[in-house]
């Protein structure tokens, strides 16, 4: 009867512990924080091997230190101010030979442990552990072949630990590897874009800024000559420089705003248009006027949105349109608003450009995420006109 409870307890354990990696993995899909993973595989840990106290540790190359990362059960003080030497102590060992070490009498990692620990704070902090816990099981938690720490499992009173506590301690060491690896490649893939955007922007401050402030140089070398010799060609030439410069600021201001993106929401919305249009006046060497009407406070998603569309389709005039003038209209009427770009250049035949051409998909997405209606309308050397309209009421 007895070995049949004991079978019993044990398919239910692994059939718990089944369900337990499931749902880690559940969680490691669903792109959660680190911490918050680490903490549900603890708390798993700790139900399924039925401890008392469990501390994820993880080593600090550099210092030869083991910090708690993580931990249910122990001491706020202990998980806040211990430092654990990896030369001392059952996790130490442990996270030393790379492998799961069982300690039955904790008592007895004390006199080597305290020898590595000078400092009477930590003394004081690993006495009080040791007053309180009788057994110890400590597995590594190994990251992709690299010797990330060590998982330790605690227990008030003393604990017979057999294979399968240590193999199922390792099973959630392997999870937690599983999770500090994923936000290990989140990361990287966070940093790549970042690099790649930063990577964007640098080119286009070369390709737009610089080349506008080397041609505002040459005009300005010239200008003193040029005054002395024909005033007016030079006051032709001085508003061109003024136009210049005034483009290369507006140009670095826009570049500046895509480094902080929270500033889109942060600015208003008309001075955010007013830089677009300067921008593309001095890329594209026309002037571009600009037109706010109403009181345009708008929702963040919605102000992104319009001022995304904007500038797609100020870069089509300032690359593609070969226009002697624009305007840039956003009209706030209560619950709607109206955003209008139009050119006279030399417009495009629409059933001849695809979806994807000249931005026009991606301002479609840019308005669809938010509920509004996009019209271009374009003919070959009739100009074009793009309009966006958003509405309050159409928001759901």
């Amino acid at each position: 009867m007895a070995e049949y409870l004991d079978r019993t307890h044990e398919l239910e354990r692994r059939g718990a512990l089944a369900e337990s990696l499931r749902d880690i993995l559940t969680i490691l899909n669903s792109n959660r924080p680190l911490d918050e993973v680490l903490d549900y595989i603890v708390e798993r840990a700790a139900t399924l091997l039925e401890a008392d106290g469990v501390g994820v540790y993880r080593l600090e190359v550099k210092d030869g230190l083991l910090s708690t990362q993580t931990s249910r059960g122990l001491d706020v003080d202990f998980v806040a101010g211990m430092e654990i030497p990896v030369s001392g102590g059952v996790v130490g060992q442990t996270v030393l030979k790379g492998k799961p070490l069982v300690l039955s009498r904790v008592a007895d990692i004390i006199p080597n442990a305290l020898e590595q620990m000078p400092a009477p704070s930590q003394q004081r902090l690993l006495t009080s552990l040791v007053e309180t816990y009788s057994s110890v099981l400590a597995v590594p938690l190994i990251v992709k072949d690299e010797l990330y720490g060590a998982i330790t499992l605690y227990y008030h009173q003393p604990r017979e630990l057999s294979d399968d506590d240590v193999e199922l301690a390792m099973a959630f060491s392997d999870q937690a590897a599983l999770a500090i690896e994923n936000a290990r490649l989140i990361d990287q893939a966070e940093e790549a874009a970042v690099a790649a955007e930063r990577s964007r922007l640098a080119r286009e401050l070369h390709d737009a800024v610089t080349q506008t402030l080397f041609s505002a140089s040459l005009i300005a070398e010239v200008l003193p000559r040029l005054w002395e010799s024909n005033p007016e060609e030079g006051r032709r030439r001085l508003a061109e420089l003024r136009r210049l410069t005034r483009g290369a600021l507006a140009e670095m201001r826009t570049l500046l705003l895509e480094l902080r993106p929270t500033a889109l929401v942060e600015a208003e919305i008309g001075e955010l248009l007013r830089q677009l249009a300067d921008a593309a006046t001095s890329t594209a060497g026309m002037p571009v006027e600009l037109s706010v009407e109403g009181d345009c406070r708008l929702p963040p998603d919605v102000q992104i949105a319009i001022y995304r569309v904007a500038q797609e389709a100020l870069n089509n005039v300032a690359r593609h349109a070969h226009a002697a003038r624009a305007q840039l209209e956003l009209v706030c009427r209560g619950a709607e608003i109206s955003l209008s770009i139009a050119d006279d250049g030399s417009g495009f035949d629409r059933q001849a450009v695809g979806s994807e051409s000249l931005g026009l998909g991606i301002m479609r997405e840019r308005a669809e995420a938010i509920g509004a209606v996009l019209d271009i309308q374009s003919r070959p050397n009739e100009g074009t006109r793009v309009t966006l309209v958003w509405s309050e009421s159409r928001k759901e």
